[in-house]
């Protein structure tokens, strides 16, 4: 890996961002973290040898000192308001779409590649996506609004730039993403703990395409390496259901798994889940754009990724297992 280049990673102390973050170290590479918080980076990278700039996404300004005294540059943009419903869609625009264009020009400013990091959510409806994903073609109309279509808007704003401006950009569509380093907790996280602790009454009969973090991690110089400007990558396992993450865990705990609702009731169901979380002040764990993700097509191919990379997904049941340790090990729930 060459590590005469700075490496800028925006979102640094999100779940990708500091898995990210920490490969890069641990090849020996200069990171400049982009952050917001001072407290959350000061936590999340404790004990490591780290650059930080700290400001918004959007913000242009604050943006460019993460360039400061010049030099070879590689960005890799996770910075993103992940929402399944619950944030408000400004804030998720402005993340993604509005950050997104800051971290375009200052690239194209600084002659940096830039690796920008999307979901497969933003792939239009009823896009079956050949294996060289030479149809993906980002297309917020034709994708769920809030979260999905503020990523697909994103994602052609990067690859517009690549096609039309010259820029040195690839995308990296991330499926569900598992396995150590979830710094939130996000809402996989939140339904292994309640189910670990006794408190998921319910699971329901879905699912996503859920993949370990650290086999992206593991392949990521060579993605730095060889990804080439205005493709997109795709990052995946299999289609898998929330019951086969539940089992592996009733496996470990010697929980019984909760009852599977049928989609249908658990759409009927999900505001009052909504307005119960709103009123305990905790975050909803099943909303109406949760379960929208969790009967979409899962499908996708990813013999671009490892034909390129070497990318090797690892068994879901070892994922799950190692985020249940990483959940025990960060004082989040007890197994």
């Amino acid at each position: 890996m060459d590590t005469g280049r700075t490496y800028i990673v925006t979102g640094c102390t999100g779940y990708v961002g500091n898995v990210f973050a920490k490969k890069l170290l641990r090849e020996g590479c200069r990171v400049v973290g982009y952050a917001r918080s001072r407290e959350k980076a000061a936590r999340v990278f404790a004990g490591e040898k780290m650059e930080f700039v700290y400001g918004d996404i959007a913000d242009a300004e604050a943006f460019e000192g993460c360039f400061a005294g010049g030099g070879r540059f590689v960005v890799l943009h996770t910075a993103a308001k992940v929402s399944i419903g619950e944030s408000s869609a400004k804030d998720v625009y402005d993340a993604a779409v509005r950050g997104t264009q800051t971290v375009t020009e200052a690239c194209l400013r600084h002659g940096a590649k830039l690796l920008h990091v999307s979901s497969t959510e933003a792939v239009p409806r009823g896009v079956k996506l050949r294996e060289d994903l030479s149809n993906y073609i980002p297309d917020p109309a034709r994708v769920r609004k809030g979260y999905a279509r503020a990523k697909s808007a994103a994602d052609a704003l990067v690859l517009r730039a690549a096609r039309e401006r010259g820029l040195d950009a690839s995308v990296l569509l991330l499926a569900s993403v598992l396995g150590p380093g979830d710094t939130g907790p996000g809402h996989m996280s939140q339904m292994m703990i309640e189910f670990i602790e006794g408190k998921l009454p319910a699971s329901v009969r879905g699912g996503y395409n859920d993949f370990d973090i650290r086999d992206v991690a593991d392949v990521l110089p060579a993605v730095v390496e060889r990804a080439q400007a205005g493709e997109s990558y795709l990052f995946a396992h299999k289609p898998d259901s929330i019951n086969d993450v539940l089992a592996v865990l009733a496996e470990m705990t010697g929980r019984k798994a909760p009852p599977a609702l049928p989609l249908w009731l658990a759409y009927a169901g999900a505001p009052f889940l909504q307005l119960a979380a709103k009123l305990r002040g905790e975050r909803p764990l099943y909303t109406a754009a949760a379960l929208h993700a969790l009967h979409a097509d899962a499908d996708f191919p990813i013999g671009k990724a490892q034909r390129a990379f070497g990318y090797a997904p690892r068994p879901l049941e070892e994922t799950v297992r190692d985020h249940a340790r990483y959940l025990a090990e960060q004082g989040w729930v007890k197994l």
